[in-house]
């Protein structure tokens, strides 16, 4: 993942650094005035815009790493249903929680 997500101690996390930006908005030296100066405003718009970009990365990581794991999943799932050997899943009580092709063949069940 990006930096920002708790990985390293010496940068804010991005939720920390959202904190400090929030307590200085509502802090007394700028409660005086009701208003923020324009280069705090400035200020403010660059960090939500770099935060906006850091979650639009954060996201399409998430997304590329989804895509490979449904990819690994799906590699997994036709090795096991059509593996040429039998294998079946039980629960604690002895169901049959998972069967794969081979498996229904030799116990004489239609898929």
């Amino acid at each position: 993942m990006t930096s920002g997500d708790g990985k390293n101690p010496r940068k804010p996390s991005l939720r920390q650094r959202a904190d400090a930006i929030a307590q200085h908005i509502l802090s007394d030296e700028s409660r005086s005035d009701r208003f923020l100066s324009v280069e705090e405003g400035k200020k403010v718009l660059h960090e939500l815009r770099v935060h906006q970009i850091q979650m639009e990365m954060q996201n399409e990581e998430l997304r590329q790493m989804q895509a490979a794991l449904e990819e690994s999943r799906d590699s997994y799932l036709d090795l096991y249903d059509f593996a040429p050997l039998g294998y079946l899943t039980l629960s604690s009580e002895g169901f049959i929680e998972e069967i794969n092709l081979t498996a229904l063949t030799l116990l004489g069940a239609a898929s």
